[in-house]
């Protein structure tokens, strides 16, 4: 419910063109760039390849590989990956041209189309395969034709390795999705223009799990504007139209959700399809129409919420007990919801996107592995009570800091007690013992807390027996 309110409160990058870009605000683009952009998430564009622009910086575009013959690199030699790339990953507030829905996303450029467009389907899904086993996390496919067993089984297989595959439906204007859209673990799109509804050319049928902006050149001002080459070793602006221009949408919106905590593809997906609004035909428009401000809400809702309430559940019962009133109490009960769930709203306030406003969205439990990267998060002597207790040692007693440590154990021991009850904790080398070790490191967190929370309760039993000697003094002083 709070993300379309504030969806209409929008932070304006300062693209100079992001004016004529309607179909970003359509899907609450500023929501996913305040969420982190999909930071490091690696998207694999399968199409004509992808070139460096001044607007697609080379970057944030990774090798690649060609399976075309004759064609040595992933460079575009036709425009249409280069556009779809510029969808998904092209520079965001940078002062030039337009914007991207995953400004922060790694592009992975597989070539499976020539310069004429065309590709078979042993090149997709051997191109499949390689950006399966170089590290893709989503794979965009803007590309079709008929049924292929061939393409359906790459799919399905990239599908068990953990990687959301997103695939146009097809621009026959008819029922009746192609391939690959219509593998089973495909998120197949289908193309919405202005005013939100099926383009004349989309495809639809069963299949469809949701829709995305693609255009509507019928409509003045009504194709996706992006970012190409200009066929002479230049960049030029191009608004253009198809389920081609829809997927990448989806696809950068999957960067966002991997990057702001998701930890699998079906947890993506749903995220995507829980966001999505309007809805209407299933088979015209699956879940409903992308949006990214409600996947984002969802996807931090569902993994966070929960544990955000849990966190500052437990350091209000704390403070309650030492006695915290006032701004003190909201203070220290924040920060036990933040370093077990994080400031899991804070994207949908209309702020400017910064690298604080990802960070801080985030558990503070999460840092060290958005910083050092995600095999920290399996270190056991980070998802234990050891730093929680040293800081209670070491701050406990304090008058300012005291609360703030009680507040971080608390919350890092509502994290860890989470973990052991629903198996989340990614905890390697425990030989089969996480369970006991995030239960008695989470008791022992709480413990922590409760020691902490007597400490300040007995300093400020201390400080009213002071104030009430010292005015007894002065009565009789008088």
């Amino acid at each position: 419910l709070l993300a379309p309110v504030m969806a209409r409160l929008e932070y304006r990058p300062d693209d100079p063109e992001y004016g004529r870009q309607w179909n970003l605000p359509m899907i609450g683009a500023p929501t996913g760039w305040r969420a982190g952009g999909g930071r490091g998430v690696v998207v694999a564009v399968l199409d004509t390849g992808v070139s460096p622009l001044p607007d697609l910086p080379a970057d944030r575009i990774l090798a690649g590989r060609s399976f075309v013959p004759g064609a040595a690199t992933a460079a575009d030699d036709h425009g249409h990956g280069t556009h779809v790339a510029g969808t998904i990953a092209q520079a965001t507030h940078n002062g030039i041209g337009v914007a991207g829905v995953a400004p922060q996303a790694i592009i992975l450029p597989m070539k499976v189309l020539g310069a004429d467009g065309g590709g078979r389907t042993d090149w997709i899904a051997a191109a499949i395969d390689e950006a399966v086993d170089q590290g893709a996390k989503v794979i965009n496919l803007s590309l079709g034709g008929g049924h292929s067993d061939v393409l359906v089984k790459a799919v399905e297989k990239a599908r068990k390795a953990g990687v959301v595959v997103v695939a146009a439906a097809g621009n026959s204007g008819s029922e009746g999705l192609g391939s690959p859209a219509d593998a089973p673990s495909a998120v197949a799109v289908t193309a919405v223009g202005p005013d939100g509804a099926l383009a004349p050319y989309s495809t639809w049928g069963a299949g469809v799990r949701i829709a995305a902006p693609g255009g509507n050149k019928n409509i003045e001002g009504g194709g996706i504007l992006q970012a190409t080459i200009d066929g002479h070793g230049g960049q030029q602006f191009a608004e253009w139209q198809g389920t081609s221009m829809a997927t990448p949408h989806v696809a950068g919106a999957a960067a966002v959700l991997w990057g702001a905590g998701a930890e699998s593809a079906d947890e993506v997906e749903r995220a995507l399809q829980r966001g999505a609004v309007g809805g209407g035909e299933a088979l015209k428009f699956g879940a409903g129409r992308l949006d990214v401000a409600g996947s984002v809400q969802a996807l931090m809702t569902a993994r966070h919420g929960l544990l955000f309430v849990v966190g500052a559940g437990v350091t209000l019962a704390l403070t309650m007990l030492a006695g915290i009133r006032g701004a003190g109490r909201a203070l220290t009960v924040l920060a036990g919801g933040w370093t077990a769930g994080g400031l899991f709203l804070l994207p949908l306030l209309p702020l400017a996107p910064s690298g604080w406003t990802a960070m801080l969205a985030r558990p503070l439990m999460r840092w060290p592995a958005d910083l050092l990267g995600g095999w920290f998060m399996g270190f056991p002597l980070w998802q234990s009570a050891l730093l929680p207790v040293l800081l209670c040692v070491l701050l406990g007693a304090t008058r300012t800091l005291g609360p703030l440590a009680m507040a971080v154990a608390a919350g890092t021991g509502s994290w860890l007690l989470y973990g052991a009850a629903s198996g989340s904790s990614g905890i390697w080398w425990m030989f089969g013992y996480e369970f006991p070790w995030l239960l008695a490191n989470g008791g022992v967190c709480l413990a922590a807390a409760l020691g902490v929370a007597g400490i300040q309760k007995l300093r400020r039993l201390g400080d009213a027996a002071e104030n009430t000697g010292a005015g007894s003094a002065g009565g009789r002083a008088r």
